[in-house]
């Protein structure tokens, strides 16, 4: 894969992150169910049985991240109170937490068959309770490329960081909705190209200018009321995937001395609920890994608007071989996992009806039971980006059940 039609990848990757800098992004779903038996370009572990607990919840994708545009008039001071607390929230929410890495792989269809290069990026999912107070719950994730390994050195990332404050101690499988409040971070890498020239262009500029341009978003939702605030970052420092814990605090106090305008949304209509995407994601991976039936679906609030994530279609997987290959060439790892999941989501914007897709092969046994053992989403016919697990697991997620 050269550099051009790499760059035209990571634009599509990336334009997921930043989707509401062009009011949601259209991403179709893939066609075709994974098959039994084998598949290239993945990549898996074997953690702990409550490592995994938490892992399955996040199905991450990769939507977490939408980041819109800023307004013109200045912050009032009754506006600044929410926000200032959820900035809290997110400052003070708990770091000894499950970590799920993953590798990224981008493919390209030529004619009849894939051709692709792995191991050009990846991140992680991150997912934990309080210990202080077990109705305090955290999902996060990151993805995106590594300048190291990405042709040209790449750099085009994107986090999201997700508080979600419930009315009971967290506990998975939940037996009902208890969200009562949730907060939003989200810090990208920004890009504004729409073609693979521009985006040259954008490279050209930042390595002439030496200012490099990210973007953070901030969304609250309580039960009938929402509010998000954008705020834009250039830096002389080109912050990537792997420097994100030094960048956040950074983000952070940009938003803590923002006057920009935040979008506010009162009772917005057809969604009662207080929380936000990965939650939303969370509760309906429950629901597939309890023995759920598709479709259904969850309403939730991102960026003060209200969207649809639904559940579409569920089917078993008998046997699956996922093989990833190392950037420095040989195999990184290979194996066959048995009685898998496969859950195909939809997000559908209420006032735009732009629609998002995202497929995620979940394990339904033992340890792997519920993690997502790969992520895939294919914004056209001829491109896809696979997120693969990779062997590595951090401590096991503090005060949860199953």
């Amino acid at each position: 894969m050269n550099y051009t039609t790499f760059h035209t990848c990571l634009a599509f990757v990336l334009g997921f992150v930043e989707a509401s800098l062009t009011r949601h992004v259209r991403f179709i779903p893939i066609k075709r169910p994974y098959k039994s038996g084998s598949t290239s370009i993945q990549r898996v572990v074997t953690p702990s049985s409550r490592s995994v607990i938490s892992a399955y919840r996040f199905s991450i994708l990769l939507a977490l991240f939408s980041l819109f545009l800023p307004q013109v008039a200045k912050t009032t001071a009754a506006d600044r109170v929410p926000i200032v607390e959820a900035l809290g929230w997110v400052r003070s929410a708990p770091r000894d937490i499950a970590e799920f890495d993953y590798v990224m792989t981008a493919r390209v269809r030529i004619v009849f068959f894939w051709a692709g290069k792995d191991d050009v990026g990846g991140g992680y999912i991150r997912m934990g309770v309080s210990k202080s107070d077990s109705r305090l719950e955290l999902l996060q994730v990151l993805f995106g490329s590594d300048p190291a390994k990405a042709p040209r050195a790449i750099n085009r990332w994107g986090a999201g960081t997700e508080v979600v404050w419930h009315k009971d101690p967290a506990v998975h499988p939940a037996k009902n909705d208890d969200v009562t409040a949730s907060a939003f971070f989200g810090f990208m890498k920004s890009s504004k190209g729409k073609s693979v020239s521009e985006m040259q262009e954008e490279l050209r500029k930042e390595k002439n200018g030496g200012e490099h341009q990210f973007t953070g978003i901030l969304s609250r939702v309580e039960a009938g009321h929402a509010i998000s605030l954008v705020v834009p970052l250039a830096s002389s420092e080109d912050y990537n995937l792997h420097q994100y814990a030094e960048a956040e605090p950074v983000m952070l106090d940009r938003l803590s001395a923002s006057d920009r305008p935040p979008r506010i949304l009162d009772n917005p209509q057809g969604c009662a609920r207080a929380g936000e995407f990965l939650g939303a994601v969370s509760q309906l991976d429950d629901i597939a890994i309890e023995g759920g039936k598709a479709p259904q679906s969850l309403c939730y609030v991102y960026d003060a608007q209200v969207n649809t994530l639904a559940l579409e279609h569920l089917e078993p997987i008998r046997a699956f071989t996922a093989k990833v290959n190392s950037s420095k060439g040989g195999t990184l790892t290979e194996n066959t996992y048995n009685d898998l999941l496969q859950a195909d989501f939809t997000s559908t914007h209420q006032i735009t009806g732009k629609r998002v897709n995202f497929s995620l092969l979940l394990g339904t046994q033992g340890p792997l039971r519920g993690v997502p053992i790969q992520i895939r989403y294919q914004p056209n016919w001829w491109f896809q980006v696979v997120l693969n697990l990779l062997p590595k697991v951090s401590s096991p997620p503090p005060a949860l059940s199953r």
